[in-house]
């Protein structure tokens, strides 16, 4: 679905019957509702505190681009290190799951979260595929109950069950459509929109959570690109932007005389 041209995946295609399109009613009320009617939702959020996730780490490098001598692991912590700054100075409090090259286990990620009493968490990573030609960003939202992965066409037996970080999907979508925006008017490049998965560190998060795929180590230019730290900085400043007009969202739902 492209929404004001931005690119939104759905859970389930979109159906023809007579001559008409049809979306089906779970998709409006986790992908569409969100977003053009955020202010029906109850339980709005506060954005105070906001936790980087810089990903990979340790014994787990990420992907790695030999030519260019880049390494996942290293570069997403350098990102996360940025974007902690720039928010910081915007008046967050912002903590880091790492903030040094060490193994942490990605179910042990959310209860970090949960341990800064996050209201965002912010998962950083980049891209490789086996494909030279592949490019872009994306970013993520937790897969909702009762729909497949962004991967996936059918339902399996997982996709049936609720996971804690299910009860926050309506805000992850919001922020993630605001983020992966800002990076596309920003960032420029091929927008890969929002898309799904049920990924081992967000299941158990205890407040909103998106994860950012800030493009691709398996394309050269690309990948030349993130290596510079002026691009770092514009990825760190964008993400920083979508999040900034996410919590004005947030603060006119909540004030909405105001």
């Amino acid at each position: 679905m492209l929404l004001n041209n931005y690119k939104v995946y759905l859970g389930y295609a979109v159906a023809l019957h007579r001559g008409k399109l049809y979306l089906s009613t779970h998709d409006f009320d986790k992908a569409l509702k969100p977003l053009l009617t955020p202010q029906v939702f109850t339980n709005v959020p506060r954005l105070k505190t906001i936790v980087i996730d810089p990903g990979h780490g340790g014994k787990n490098p990420g992907a790695i681009n030999k030519n260019l001598s880049m390494v996942e692991k290293e570069l997403t912590l350098d990102l996360a290190r940025r974007l902690k700054a720039v928010l910081e100075s915007r008046g967050y409090r912002v903590y880091l799951t790492r903030n040094k090259d060490q193994t942490i286990d990605n179910g042990s990620r959310p209860a970090i979260a949960s341990r800064y009493k996050a209201d965002l968490f912010v998962c950083l990573h980049f891209n490789s595929v086996g494909s030279r030609s592949v490019q872009g960003i994306e970013t993520y939202t937790f897969t909702p109950q009762n729909q497949p992965s962004t991967a996936r066409s059918r339902l399996v037996d997982e996709d049936r069950k609720a996971f804690p970080t299910n009860r926050y999907d309506s805000w992850s979508t919001l922020s993630a459509f605001y983020v992966q925006r800002q990076l596309i008017k920003t960032m420029g490049g091929v927008d890969r929109g929002i898309k799904k998965a049920r990924f081992s560190m967000m299941l158990d998060l205890q407040c909103p959570g998106i994860l950012v795929e800030g493009g691709f180590f398996s394309h050269y230019e690309e990948a030349r690109k993130i290596k510079t730290i002026n691009h770092r900085i514009r990825l760190a400043e964008a993400i920083a932007d979508g999040i900034g007009t996410y919590h004005k969202t947030l603060q006119r739902i909540s004030n909405p005389d105001a």
